[in-house]
């Protein structure tokens, strides 16, 4: 005979204190508490007891069973996975490990396995500073207690909505919806920027660590790391300002800023991979973006408000458009350059790498800035309204992909667009372009402003940091 009853248990031991049963709310749309905060208790219960909390207990038997929390949470037992009457027990713990965004539930006996896997529903409750948009949900995932550790995996099975998780497993632990937390390749660095990657290394330039200061602050430096290490190797000595990156299979490329006090002229360079010589290719009014192919290299000019192309080894410019605005970021296929003119022209375009007439795709823009560009359409981020959006490449209406909050940086693998948010929830998103749904990658990074997405697999973004020397380059790979 099945037999299922609710039994309301202490929240938490005197071991956790009293934010255990109320719940802790962060409020800051950050994982890494996932209390109510509404610290209510249901009626009827006993001193010292909470109906809501998804404390309790439940008996099963060979026939399976379901035991729902007024919270939310849910285990479903199927037939088979117990032979016998089986008691599970449930607690409630508020103060769940970092990333999670919403309570951990501790099951026992701990360590019970099940011939069947059993389905657990994990509630949300990270409150956001903003709510999420429509199809969008964050890329949680369940997690749960390694078995002989004190350590949380990721689950396999991540049924995402707004309101939960759905996870399965086949043994009892400790549970809790959670965040995958990224790896901070550099941290406490002055305003990282520029991102390029080959297929051994993470390239990005910043100002480098506190330590790593001359005596003009104006300098930077461009490091390389193994993907997701955490040892960088400053590859160029100090050089004023680098900010934009191009690497092909022998050298990296990058725009040196160039310096008002002392006058040093903005320039592009080009450093080797192997020997690490240094190379100054041209001198230009203030290079603000580069970019290159087998034969050449596209970059903006800020002062000029030009786009120019040169050869890969250096010579003479040729303007590829003028009136360009600042080009700050730039996209490229096969026989176009693609680029926003910023708050300059609150403009798109496109120019063929051959030369010829500029094509505007969008005007009267809000502060366009990040650009990508697959077969089909270009695709732009605006700081001003916070929208992505889309336009056909030959021309066309364009349409919204996402509205966010202030929108910088875009990039994009196959079928899928990232982007960063500096405000709001400070997120950093992946947009399904063909199912038409976004998963929240990462909250709370400090003005997130680069994206990468090189071939294979992980997600690279720069955070400048809300203050001098709080910059942070991340690396992001899903389970």
């Amino acid at each position: 005979m099945r037999r299922i009853f609710f039994l309301v248990l202490a929240c938490a031991t005197a071991a956790l204190g009293s934010a255990a049963c109320g719940g802790t709310d962060k409020g800051d749309g950050e994982p890494g508490g996932g209390g109510t905060g509404d610290g209510a208790t249901g009626d009827g219960a006993a001193p010292g007891t909470d109906a809501t909390s998804g404390s309790g207990q439940f008996s099963v038997d060979a026939q399976g069973g379901t035991f729902t929390a007024e919270d939310g949470f849910t285990i479903e037992v199927p037939a088979g996975a117990v032979s016998a009457e089986t008691e599970i027990t449930i607690e409630r713990v508020d103060e769940a490990p970092e990333g999670a965004v919403g309570p951990m539930y501790v099951l026992g006996p701990e360590g019970l396995t099940f011939a069947r896997p059993i389905t657990l529903t994990l509630p949300i409750t990270l409150q956001l500073k903003v709510e999420l948009g429509d199809n969008t949900v964050l890329g949680a995932y369940g997690f749960t207690k390694k078995e002989g550790s004190d350590d949380f995996e990721p689950l396999a099975r991540h049924d995402v909505s707004r309101e939960s998780v759905v996870t399965e497993a086949d043994r009892l632990s400790s549970f809790y919806p959670g965040m995958v937390l990224p790896t901070f390749m550099a941290s406490k660095h002055r305003y990282p920027s520029a991102l390029a990657a080959d297929a051994s290394f993470l390239y990005f330039a910043s100002g480098g660590p506190e330590e790593a200061e001359t005596g003009d602050r104006n300098d930077g430096y461009v490091y390389r790391a193994k993907p997701g290490a955490t040892e960088l190797e400053a590859m160029i000595p100090a050089d004023p300002d680098p900010k934009a990156l191009w690497v092909n299979d022998s050298h990296v490329y990058w725009a040196s800023g160039g310096d008002d006090d002392p006058v040093i002229p903005s320039a592009i360079r080009r450093v080797h991979k192997e020997s690490l010589e240094v190379e100054t290719l041209v001198e230009v009014g203030y290079a603000v973006s580069l970019i290159g192919d087998g034969s050449a290299l596209y970059f903006g000019d800020g002062w000029g408000e030009a786009l120019y192309k040169m050869p890969l080894d250096g010579g003479e410019p040729v303007v590829l458009a003028s009136d360009a605005g600042i080009a700050e970021h730039i996209a490229q296929d096969e026989e176009h350059i693609y680029w926003t003119g910023g708050a300059a022209t609150n403009k798109v375009y496109k120019v063929a790498k051959a030369s010829g007439e500029v094509t505007v795709i969008a005007e009267n823009e809000a502060e366009p800035a990040g650009i990508a560009v697959d077969a089909e359409f270009v695709y732009w981020a605006n700081v001003g309204d916070g929208g992505v959006f889309k336009a056909p490449i030959a021309g066309g209406q364009k349409t919204l992909v996402y509205q966010g909050v202030s929108m910088s940086g875009l990039a994009i693998r196959g079928s899928t667009l990232f982007s960063t948010d500096m405000s709001g929830n400070r997120a950093v998103n992946a947009h399904d372009l063909e199912g038409n749904r976004t998963v929240v990658l990462a909250l709370g990074q400090p003005v997130a402003w680069r994206v990468l997405a090189p071939e294979g697999e992980g997600v690279f973004w720069s955070s400048a940091g809300d203050y001098r020397y709080e910059g942070q380059v991340a690396f992001y790979k899903a389970p």
